[in-house]
């Protein structure tokens, strides 16, 4: 009796594993969501219950393109390094630049809304994604970033990657989705 029960868990975890090696990491959770225009959507509108941050922060959307950590890292990397005033030392950030996120989800547009768990949501034209100054930073000094601190994502990059930037304002620490329009 013990050998069946052991056999059929063997065999069980053996499919799911199967499963997941097909569809890759199913299990990874999505860590950022794209919405408005975008072009090939992976998911559908809010869910009211299972999306309890968006319904929180009252986001609304039917379409939706997402990212899970390892996509993101999957896109080309780059580097940045920044000090603001009232920050104690610089960081070097890194992560994919905004404009390739946007690009590997078919989003486009001129009106890009950033926005961060707490509801902070700056807003960015075509122009400043254009520019190619700003990452979307899944590390910094070398360390993965965390929620709780700045994490899991921080869209960051040096003074002037924003037009009219005058200190680290629109640098959205703790991003959970993008809106472009």
């Amino acid at each position: 009796m013990l050998r069946k029960i052991l056999f059929t868990l063997a065999l069980l975890v053996g499919v799911h594993l199967a499963a997941t090696a097909e569809t890759g990491n199913a299990a990874e959770p999505a860590v950022l969501t794209v919405t408005g225009n975008v072009a090939n959507p992976n998911r559908g509108p809010v869910d009211e219950f299972d999306d309890q941050v968006f319904a929180h922060l009252q986001v609304k959307f039917d379409k939706g393109f997402t990212f899970t950590l390892s996509d993101l890292k999957a896109l080309p990397q780059r580097t940045e390094k920044a000090k603001y005033p009232g920050w104690p030392r610089e960081v070097t950030a890194t992560g994919p630049s905004l404009k390739d996120v946007l690009k590997a989800a078919g989003a486009s547009g001129n009106k890009i809304l950033v926005q961060a768990t707490d509801g902070y949501a700056p807003e960015f034209t075509g122009a400043d994604v254009d520019a190619d100054k700003l990452i979307v930073a899944v590390e910094a000094d070398g360390k993965p970033l965390n929620m709780g601190s700045r994490g899991p994502l921080w869209l960051f990059g040096p003074m002037g990657s924003i037009a009219g930037q005058e200190a680290d304002e629109g640098l959205a620490f703790a991003v959970i989705r993008i809106d472009v329009q």
